[in-house]
């Protein structure tokens, strides 16, 4: 397995372990929510198809997530989690071929980017992936 595969995995791991002991952000206030919490608002395109995730604020600041493949898809659930210093959200799909499909992607502050793995539920393939910031909502 190469560095970067295992780097993934124990991200993948750390992330499922931070939403197991503390489960998701539900912050009331901005004012409490980490500068990559608030940075990970906005239209994400995949870079290397054109598969969109838009991230935005709902109701108590939850980070909430639509999901375009070109057409909506939808978004069963959608997780954060902040550990060592590092910005996670979980994307879970439920719809047509995207049954347990999930994305689970940290914000990558100097690049300004979201990347991690896209694991498809029907064949359990794992792909990494990387979004990078299409414009602002």
């Amino acid at each position: 397995m190469s560095l970067v595969n295992r780097r993934l995995v124990l991200g993948v791991v750390l992330f499922i372990t931070v939403l197991m002991v503390v489960g998701p952000c539900q912050a009331q206030d901005t004012a409490f929510l980490s500068p990559d919490y608030l940075a990970m608002q906005g239209r994400w395109v995949r870079t290397d198809a054109p598969y969109v995730i838009e991230l935005r604020y709902g109701k108590s600041n939850a980070l909430k997530a639509a999901y375009f493949n070109p057409r909506p898809i939808h978004v069963e659930k959608t997780e954060t989690a902040q550990k060592n210093g590092l910005q996670y959200v979980m994307i879970q799909l439920q719809d047509v071929n995207y049954e347990g499909s999930v994305y689970l992607l940290n914000y990558n502050r100097d690049q300004d980017a979201l990347k991690g793995i896209y694991i498809h539920g029907q064949s359990g393939q794992r792909f990494e992936v990387s979004f990078s910031r299409q414009g602002s909502l």
